[in-house]
């Protein structure tokens, strides 16, 4: 399984790329505790109880899909940890109407 992790995770795990060895079928909430088990980081979200909460903190692309915690990978998957991106309209604070003709 080959893992590439971008900022922030790039700095938890020390480097760009990890090659890991784990079986066919593995989950990826496996995955999850076995980066935990290695790096602290990891730990609360190894610990996360469902997809949404997962999703809040980490985007895990298997295979250039967006994966669950449940979902099973292949040995030679290739997984992308990339952090969660927010957008959309500016807060309401700064939205000034406009002046007065």
């Amino acid at each position: 399984m080959l893992i590439t992790a971008y900022p922030p995770f790039r700095r938890a795990i020390g480097t760009d790329v990890l090659e890991v060895d784990l079986p066919d079928g593995t989950l990826l909430r496996h995955v999850l505790a076995w980066l935990a088990d290695r790096y602290p980081a990891f730990v609360p979200i190894a610990e996360a109880p469902s997809d949404e909460f997962l999703w809040q903190h980490l985007i895990v692309h298997v295979d250039d899909q967006i994966a669950g915690l449940d979902t099973r990978l292949a040995a030679n998957a290739r997984l992308e940890l990339l952090p969660t991106i927010a957008g959309g309209a500016a807060p309401a604070a700064v939205v000034r109407p406009a002046p007065p003709v």
